[in-house]
């Protein structure tokens, strides 16, 4: 704490060193992550787990900003290794294929589009999970009148009866 005062008396850090120790944790977080290594190493590297990352997330919106920048800087680097590889041809297939398959799983704009629609009675209720992209269109099937159908289907029963 003496160090703490006389560095405030000559102009130096005003944080406490609990701040400087917090600050210096989430830089070797964020530098770790976009140097490409997992969320969970970069948070051992950084010399915290992962739960205190996601409450960082949480509490900070500035360092989730440059987590998910640090995010996305890494995909364009694929992105831009996979357009080299498409121009070039250097790298073969193995390489492109394994460069979708990573920006599939990673980047907002790589997913497959899947356009699902479910009907079902209106008596149903559904709780579904999507993982990526858009949500799902709910259709609700409408209750249909049955009873012409169910009179076409006697009328000719007897007849499906007799083939039989």
């Amino acid at each position: 704490m003496k160090e703490t005062k006389e560095n405030n008396q000559r102009g130096g850090d005003t944080r406490s060193p609990t701040d400087i120790q917090l600050a210096n944790q989430k830089k070797t977080y964020l530098e770790s992550i976009s140097n490409g290594v997992s969320r969970l190493e970069s948070a051992q590297a950084a010399g915290v787990c992962t739960t205190t990352v996601w409450n960082w997330r949480k509490r900070d919106e500035t360092f989730a900003i440059q987590e998910e920048t640090a995010l996305q800087d890494r995909i364009q680097v694929v992105e831009d290794a996979l357009y080299k590889a498409a121009t070039t041809g250097v790298g073969g297939k193995t390489m492109v294929i394994a460069q979708i398959f990573w920006l599939k799983n990673r980047g907002k704009n790589w997913k497959d589009k899947q356009d699902v629609e479910f009907i079902m009675p209106k008596v149903v209720k559904q709780n579904t999970f999507i993982q990526a992209g858009e949500a799902p269109k709910i259709v609700e099937e409408e209750e249909e009148d049955t009873t012409e159908v169910s009179e076409e289907v006697d009328k000719n029963l007897p007849e499906v009866v007799k083939t039989l």
